[in-house]
């Protein structure tokens, strides 16, 4: 019969161990607060340069910076920054993941938003290894330079998300509703107006986004957060390739729990552990959260496992390579005896196995060819434009990590993400469509924000001179040749001086059949520069007359 947490004797913690528990609430709430503050200050605010290290979170990510190194990409000095964390970690344990990771905070407030308290299945547990093969697999791929840790970092994985599904629709949301309010007219938009133009000038973007993979990048968020339902931080528990990292180098921390147990008259460690940090392989099911009103005995407490399960779960000792330090154990200890202490304590073993590690190892080896089956990724299609320094399609693949700030910052819009245009290993990488927006002549923000240098910082002359590609027209749907009567457009928006487009006079014939002399637009490819104002302005409906195209030199 399995306990219940009205069950389990309930005594208020005393407040001194209770005030770490806030400590550590209040640090996610900060930290959580600082991502989205950033996330809002990657925008162009009429000034060339970003007032703010929008980038500071991956500067402090060491799978990035490990990535980074094993394909062999110039180093990028603020990405050292991350063995600050690699540091503190082996003094303090696996804390990254419960006092600062935004993801883990958005996952354990959707837990307490979307789901009622209820027991833990395991799986979580049975999985734990999995998330260290899925590094293994990874940091492997990576000296065959596929770079594909980007997609499962939790900090590119929630900036992604932010930026191409909830910040659009949030923004999108609140221009609409405003316009309905102001369309009601006083005393309604009377109050509505300032509030409008507060956001609008604090939150709100430059101007209306819209981005490709919406839904998918939405299922993949939404899978990870339904997993919540099976276990709590089941993401954190079994799959996390950043959490893997930081859990091998916690084994080592300095600051470790004690008893380094569960005690052999109590289960309620087990109970309200989150991480499973008192499970064995053979681990029963743990607590859910506690209803409201019981946070006395820690933010994760609830339904106890059975007794069997509780005792194998003693027999297994507090693994501190899953622990993040949320201290809620200490929080419910109605005795007084669990505790965090600098001292030298057994470590629990890391045992992964032997043959497992090797699979996972050429498991990633075997990610090169696997990811590269499809010619796109050695043969790009002619219409995928990198942003500017990025024309190095292999270089750029290894450097990328998909984080989503290039798209972010893009003052026209026209940075989107990649589905198959690029081969599997181009997934969430950037490209720009100038149909949706062009790169502009008098903006570097993109490689401002890029943490890796995938998109290098180019000072503005030298991106200003940078060929992204060479546009061409088809004369199949020009005006002047179609229809022959002159359209300026084009040439109108070029921004390189002297212009790139510039017109011939030529005979053509009109749809009636009689000839007329027209202005014909001819491109100088020595002076474009690629940048799709053209293509974005065209008014031709559909596809442009005119489009942008990448080198058709064959990259091998």
């Amino acid at each position: 019969m399995s306990l219940t947490s009205e069950q389990i004797p309930k005594s208020p913690a005393p407040p001194k161990r209770r005030l770490w528990l806030h400590v550590r609430r209040l640090s996610q709430v900060l930290f959580f607060l600082l991502f989205v503050w950033l996330f809002l200050q990657a925008e162009y605010r009429s000034a060339p340069q970003l007032a703010w290290p929008v980038d500071l979170f991956f500067r402090f990510d060491p799978l990035a910076l490990a990535v980074t190194l094993l394909t062999f990409s110039p180093l990028v000095p603020a990405l050292l920054w991350s063995l600050t964390f690699v540091a503190l970690t082996v003094v303090l344990g696996r804390f990254f993941c419960g006092w600062v990771c935004p993801l883990g905070t958005t996952l354990d407030a959707c837990r307490r938003l979307l789901f009622s308290p209820r027991p833990d299945r395991g799986v979580a547990d049975r999985w734990r290894r999995a998330k260290y093969y899925l590094l293994i697999a990874l940091l492997a791929a990576a000296p065959l330079s596929v770079n594909l840790a980007g997609l499962l970092d939790p900090l590119s994985l929630l900036y992604r998300t932010l930026t191409i599904v909830f910040y659009p629709a949030f923004s999108y949301g609140v221009e609409k509703g405003s316009t309905v309010l102001y369309h009601l007219g006083p005393p309604v938009s009377t109050l509505s107006e300032p509030v409008y133009q507060l956001l609008k000038a604090t939150v709100l973007p430059f101007r209306g986004l819209v981005f490709l993979l919406p839904f998918l990048t939405l299922a993949l968020f939404a899978l990870i957060v339904a997993a919540e339902r099976l276990d709590r931080r089941f993401w954190c528990r079994a799959l996390c390739p950043l959490g893997a990292l930081y859990g091998i180098f916690a084994r080592f921390s300095l600051l470790r729990r004690t008893p380094a147990s569960l005690c052999p008259d109590c289960g309620d460690c087990a109970v309200v552990c989150k991480m499973g940090a008192f499970k064995g392989e053979e681990g029963g099911r743990q607590g859910p959260d506690l209803p409201s009103g019981g946070a006395e005995r820690g933010e994760a407490g609830g339904t106890a496992a059975s007794p069997g399960s509780l005792t194998r779960a003693r027999l297994s000792p507090h693994l501190s390579s899953e622990c993040q330090l949320c201290l809620s154990c200490v929080a419910a200890c109605e005795k007084g005896r669990a505790d965090f202490v600098w001292r030298r304590l057994p470590r629990a073993p890391l045992d992964l196995g032997r043959r497992q590690v090797i699979t996972a190892v050429a498991a990633g080896a075997a990610l090169a060819p696997v990811v590269r089956l499809g010619s796109l990724a050695r043969r790009p299609d002619e219409f995928l434009i990198r942003p500017p320094g990025a024309q190095d399609e292999g270089e750029f693949l290894a450097r990328c990590i998909r984080c989503g700030q290039c798209m972010k910052v893009c003052l026209t819009n026209g940075l989107q993400p990649v589905l198959w245009e690029a081969g599997l290993e181009g997934l969430y990488t950037p490209r720009l469509i100038p149909r949706l927006g062009y790169c502009s002549y008098g903006c570097n923000l993109c490689g401002q924000v890029c943490p890796t240098g995938a998109i290098p910082a180019l000072e503005l002359a030298a991106k200003q001179a940078l060929a992204l590609g060479v546009a061409a027209f088809d004369r199949n749907r020009c005006i002047p040749w179609s229809e022959g009567s002159d359209c300026l457009v084009c040439e109108e928006h070029c921004p390189v001086s002297p212009k790139a487009i510039t017109f011939n006079p030529g005979e053509v014939l009109t749809p009636n059949g009689e000839k007329v002399t027209v202005k014909l637009p001819v491109v100088h490819p020595d002076r474009c520069i690629g940048c799709g104002h053209c293509e974005h302005v065209c008014p031709v409906g559909g596809a442009a007359a005119v489009r942008v195209r990448r080198s058709l030199r064959v990259e091998i």
